[in-house]
């Protein structure tokens, strides 16, 4: 079964994990489940406040990239995963990945629930992260209406670097960058948002903002244009993970 024409198969993924993770020694568990469908952990340590590296994907359903993207980049890192403290989260949203869609089953938006507790899924995560204190924390994102790759780097973040050009240079090196002076409605510089508290969408918290406030001491979100090729998406993502985890840890 290829990869790429089964990205919204998420048995397929997890599987491919379970795979992964027996060979890089990460330990694997369920934390909760929605719609019959298993949502799953994967960490390098005993406990997640020990954990360096937060990494997700998936929290839209509809952002295949970021899932398969998240993969690929540990099968190539895979000794990484042994040696560094880390805690990843595959796919937020198992029924939306399934269905193709950025909501879960409700029609709620994943990503506007970390300031709520009606969600699951959520709740468990921030609940298992309660004690933790990552070093850099990373989600994968994808945008249908983009030009090329972006970047997030939430409010509240404690450095200003040139650290997100690095990122989006390595990804260039597949996808062009963003070029928008205005990008989902905030001011973008050479592809990088970095919003306002005020800017927070009204409907709720953000995961990335929830961990840069809370859990992480540098937090970015990548965002690569889904109508390209999907394997290009995928190169893109995995660059730009690799440079970012190589920077910080």
């Amino acid at each position: 079964m290829s990869p790429i024409g089964s990205c919204h198969n998420y048995q397929f993924l997890i599987k491919r994990w379970r795979i992964l993770a027996k060979s890089a020694g990460l330990k694997s568990r369920k934390f909760s489940e929605r719609d019959d469908l298993p949502c799953y952990e994967f960490c390098s340590v005993k406990d997640i406040s020990e954990a360096r590296l937060y990494v997700s994907a998936g929290i839209h359903g509809d952002e295949p990239a970021g899932t398969e993207g998240l993969l690929a980049w540990a099968e190539k890192n895979y000794k990484l995963l042994s040696n560094t403290p880390l805690v990843i989260y595959p796919c937020l949203n198992p029924w939306g990945l399934t269905e193709n869609s950025r909501l879960n089953s409700r029609g709620n938006d994943l990503n506007r629930s970390w300031d709520k507790s009606g969600e699951v899924t959520i709740s468990e995560v921030i609940e298992r992260t309660e004690h933790a204190c990552f070093s850099l924390a990373v989600n994968l994102h994808e945008d249908y209406d983009a030009d090329g790759i972006y970047l997030y780097e939430p409010p509240a973040g404690k450095k200003r670097d040139d650290l997100a050009s690095r990122i989006l240079n390595a990804g260039r090196k597949y996808i062009p960058i963003d070029s928008r002076k205005k990008i989902e409605g905030s001011w973008a510089k050479n592809g990088i948002i970095r919003p306002a508290p005020s800017s927070l969408p009204k409907e709720g918290l953000p995961e990335a903002a929830f961990l840069q406030k809370f859990r992480s001491d540098r937090t970015f979100v990548f965002e690569t244009p889904s109508e390209y090729d999907l394997r290009t998406r995928v190169q893109a993502q995995v660059a730009m993970l690799e440079r970012a985890v190589s920077e910080i840890l």
